[in-house]
């Protein structure tokens, strides 16, 4: 985790989730000495507990505590997706002070690849193909002249970054580049006389995720259970505060 090796110290603010891991018990005279501190996520405490407010709270918390702690999602590129979802799958139910939630995610994290294909062709009128010269990239440009002499050529890029991207998209004035995951573009090139048309597709290349966690929630705590041998109450205690 890049933003969240550290835990912050938090004051005693009434909406202000608070964390810290420990498998201390629930009970407010057993939390950690340590507390309150937190993993700093942004998600409020519900005022008032209660079987609808505590169901929309860990939706939102463990969707964001999936995305920033578990995956530790960062985009690399404009073309990076993260596609992850999920809810609660039960109605919350009643356990001593507070309340256990089960919650279901699945879903795909993109990084695509860029797949080049070329082939000699013709440019549509109104566009004039760019001299192979002016394009900075040895691999493509082998590429190009390749298609060139034999009719087609195939060039995949398997970790593009946003200088290549940007490489590309200042080649030609016709030519704007993938949007995103399965998108293409199409650019015109001069090979020595030869129009080659190559083609630019951003591929769906993903990993992909599917989990099943339980929480336990009171106004005091906030564990994580994610085994089914856990109980969600001795779960990793991830948020905690006193109360006054």
């Amino acid at each position: 985790m890049r933003r969240r090796r550290l835990l912050t110290a938090l004051g005693a603010a009434p909406l202000a989730v608070a964390g810290c891991l420990s498998s201390a018990p629930s009970a407010g005279a057993d939390l950690p000495e340590d507390c309150p501190t937190s993993q700093n996520l942004g998600v409020e405490w519900p005022e008032q507990l209660d079987a609808s407010t505590v169901e929309s709270f860990v939706e939102r918390y463990e969707g964001t505590y999936y995305r920033e702690v578990v995956v530790d999602y960062e985009p690399e590129t404009r073309l990076d997706a993260y596609a992850l979802h999920g809810s609660v799958t039960d109605p919350p139910t009643r356990r001593g002070d507070g309340w256990v939630v089960s919650y279901s995610g699945s879903g795909g994290v993109y990084r695509p690849t860029l797949l080049l294909e070329a082939e000699t062709g013709e440019a549509p009128e109104g566009i004039t193909p760019v001299p192979v010269a002016s394009i900075d990239n040895a691999p493509l440009t082998e590429t190009l002249r390749e298609a060139a002499e034999t009719g087609s050529a195939q060039l995949h890029v398997e970790s593009p970054d946003e200088q290549y991207l940007d490489m590309l998209d200042a080649t030609a004035d016709h030519f704007d580049g993938p949007a995103g995951r399965g998108d293409t573009d199409t650019l015109y090139v001069d090979v020595d006389g030869t129009t080659v048309e190559l083609s630019v597709k951003a591929t769906n290349f993903h990993g992909d995720y599917w989990w099943s966690v339980r929480y336990y929630v009171d106004e005091r705590v906030v564990r994580r259970a994610a085994d089914e041998e856990t109980a969600p109450r001795n779960g990793t205690l991830l948020e905690c505060r006193p109360l006054e």
